[in-house]
């Protein structure tokens, strides 16, 4: 049984992952500040902290009291449309937010990091269909911060040994969203 966290996990995808985490046997902590997710969608089993991912503080102390094997990383500010108007905030909750994730993760030795970045990586790609070689365009600063987190997983793999996976989901609906 591995000590998991996720990031977001009272929102529509991370509830879901925190579900399957539960059903396999894993135990789980949820870190999510409700501002796009509801507390009815933890699901019974889990942990929950009511907290902020750019609350580096409360984010080392999380890591350092909970020692997790594992970090699954849903919480984002999904702001494709938006992010032009609202750059600072963007740029604070999608990058700083997540760098805090990665830093107490190599520094609590966490063993993987499953990152959650986004099709607005691709930019207004005319290659279709995308594959995992379609070169990265992002045009607007949410995607510009999601491919700013994978440049730093890839540089943390390379410099700490940071485990990591990404996965870019589009137009996602179903239950609790």
């Amino acid at each position: 049984m591995s000590n998991v966290l996720v990031t977001g996990g009272a929102g529509f995808i991370g509830s879901h992952v925190a579900d399957a985490l539960l059903q396999r046997g894993h135990r789980v902590t949820i870190l999510d500040d409700l501002s796009g997710g509801f507390r009815a969608n933890v699901p019974a089993g889990a942990g929950f902290v009511h907290g902020d991912i750019t609350d580096s503080p409360l984010v080392d102390r999380l890591f350092a009291d909970a020692r997790f094997d594992y970090v699954y990383h849903l919480a984002a500010y999904a702001a494709e449309g938006l992010s032009h108007f609202i750059r600072r905030f963007n740029y604070q909750n999608n990058v700083i937010g997540s760098i805090n994730l990665i830093n107490a993760s190599i520094n609590t030795g966490v063993k993987g990091f499953v990152f959650t970045s986004s099709i607005a990586v691709y930019g207004a790609s005319p290659e279709l269909p995308m594959t995992e070689a379609t070169p990265a365009r992002p045009e607007d600063p949410y995607g510009i911060a999601k491919y700013a987190v994978e440049q730093d997983l890839h540089a943390s793999r390379a410099m700490f040994g940071l485990d990591f996976m990404i996965f870019r989901p589009h137009n996602v609906y179903g239950p609790r969203q």
